[in-house]
């Protein structure tokens, strides 16, 4: 086979360092192509060889690209135009997270080793027998399969999971889902009138947080409930955003979301029924990705966002357009609300201060310019930063405030087996399980008070529920109720994780996978 031998070392070195997966029998097929002679003495023996070869190129290159775990090629042509808005700097970076210098110095090492065993020996024989190792792995599974259908004729049967089972399974949960709605009844006159601000951030999930060495921010703190098993449900920011601002209903497919709204499921719609005015803030300017077309026309929350212009650059991001400071943006709108005559406003705030691919506007001493995921701590700290000195001016205020922070999905910064740093194709439970937290502005500080955690699985349903039961019993009243009583019957939401070509779900202590087109496969955590 020639120099399609190294193609092969190549692959069979990557399988085994889990970079990427290895589908023995097709590679089998293609080296059976590759490895057929061809004799010398026929009259059109170079002819027939080129055409090998024009034929081997690219089905090489897309046999490797269907051996790793990357998106659908059609995902990455549909995708082509938001891709183009990156910017060159961004798009560098990204290629260079392909690249693991450990790994390159052991292939080179492995093509020396491999250039001088090859004039002792035929290589190609190494090569097919090589590429049968896979099958080994493949013993286990059918072990425990056949342990499976055992347990099925036992007295105490496991169920045996298969893809009509699965695919049952989702099936069930949206239309469980369906069903599902909160209603928002307008408070009592009496009761003493407050804010809902939600400040959505993309971005961060608990798996972040642990990276970065953020899990115990003095700022976390200082909620007054904290969900700590809550999924997004996405790993893009239209979609989040979409869901939150239909959180009043059960959660739907990605495909519904961009179908028509129910008039019940629109959060902020239902909130100005209760008497809230709503408002729109972001910290950028909601272009890429057509986000703020699907906040306004999708979310329902169709107003003018408030006006930013005006305050400096803190980032720039992927696509070179200014993000701004959180706490500049927020303050400022916080003193225009306090000059406003309405009794309550419901706000959605949106900030991508932790997107990636985003960039200090100075280089703020560093000798060379740092990527985006070298600086991820440090603008999370300045984050929550921000956010702490934001809740404190709310506190300083004397206006009563429900703040709903929370996140649209992870930065995926240490990445795993399945996707590298950075990539959110796939909706995995560590990018799509995010850190939300309440807080009450206005009541009495109990400096030793812990957050009360709610540790089920919930989604944005369970946010709206407790909206709405604070609608129904104020917490800044006499007759309040206790932290514990406002979260006891909160909603419990299954894990379903869900993208345009994929969708992640959990079946017992185990997550799977379902790609557009293809079988449910287990997903593998491991980094």
């Amino acid at each position: 086979m020639g120099l399609w031998n190294y193609y092969f070392i190549t692959k069979l070195f990557l399988y085994l360092g889990n970079y990427i997966d290895f589908h023995v029998w097709v590679n089998l097929a293609f080296a059976t192509f590759l490895a057929i002679p061809i004799p010398k003495t026929h009259v059109h023996s170079k002819r027939l060889s080129l055409s090998r070869q024009v034929i081997a190129v690219p089905a090489g290159i897309a046999l490797l690209y269907y051996d790793t775990w990357l998106p659908p090629i059609t995902r990455i042509f549909t995708q082509s135009s938001q891709l183009g808005g990156f910017s060159t700097t961004y798009l560098m970076e990204l290629i260079g997270r392909f690249i693991n210098p450990m790994v390159v110095a052991g292939l080179v090492l492995l093509y020396v080793i491999c250039f001088f065993v090859q004039k002792k020996f035929r290589l190609s024989s190494f090569v097919f027998l090589f590429m049968l190792m896979p099958l080994i792995s493949t013993v286990q599974p059918q072990l425990s399969s056949r342990a499976q259908l055992e347990n099925a004729a036992a007295d105490t049967p496991s169920p045996v999971v298969t893809d009509a089972s699965l695919t049952g399974q989702l099936n069930a949960f949206y239309s469980n889902e369906a069903a599902r709605a909160v209603s928002f009844m307008p408070p009592p006159k009496a009761d003493a009138p407050f804010d809902i601000i939600f400040l959505q951030v993309c971005s961060l999930s608990w798996d972040d947080l642990e990276f970065a060495k953020q899990r115990d921010n003095p700022f976390l703190k200082r909620f007054d409930i904290v969900y700590t098993n809550f999924n997004s449900a996405a790993s893009y920011s239209g979609p989040a955003a979409i869901r939150l601002l239909r959180g009043s209903c059960g959660q739907p497919s990605h495909k519904s979301l961009y179908e028509p709204a129910q008039a019940q499921c629109l959060t902020l719609d239902n909130l100005k029924m209760a008497g809230f005015d709503r408002q729109l803030l972001m910290n950028h300017d909601g272009r890429y990705g057509d986000f703020l077309n699907d906040v306004r026309e999708r979310g329902g929350l169709n107003v003018t966002p408030f006006e930013v212009k005006g305050l400096p650059a803190y980032l720039q991001s992927f696509d070179g357009s200014p993000v701004h400071d959180d706490y500049e943006v927020l303050s400022k709108w916080w003193g225009k609300r306090l000059q406003l005559p309405t009794e309550r406003v419901a706000l959605y705030y949106n900030t991508v201060s932790l997107h990636d691919g985003n960039y200090y506007s100075s280089r703020n001493g560093d000798s060379r310019r740092p990527n985006s995921m070298e600086i991820y701590p440090r603008r999370l700290t300045r984050l929550l930063d921000d956010m702490d000195r934001f809740f404190s001016v709310l506190q300083a205020s004397g206006r009563h405030a429900v703040v709903v922070l929370l996140a649209e999905h992870g930065a995926s910064v240490r990445g795993d087996k399945m996707q590298i740093a950075g990539m959110r194709e796939i909706p995995t439970p560590l990018i799509s399980t995010v850190p939300v937290g309440i807080k009450l502005i206005g009541l009495p500080d109990q400096p030793d008070a812990k957050p009360v955690l709610v540790t089920k699985p919930t989604s944005y349903l369970a946010i709206s529920q407790l909206l709405a039961n604070f609608l129904t019993i104020t917490p800044f009243g006499k007759s309040s109720l206790s932290m514990d009583d406002y979260v006891r019957d909160l909603p419990a939401t299954e894990f379903v994780a869900q993208n345009e070509d994929v969708v992640v779900m959990l079946n017992g202590k185990q997550y799977y996978i379902l790609s557009k087109g293809a079988s449910w496969v287990e997903y593998d955590a491991s980094k």
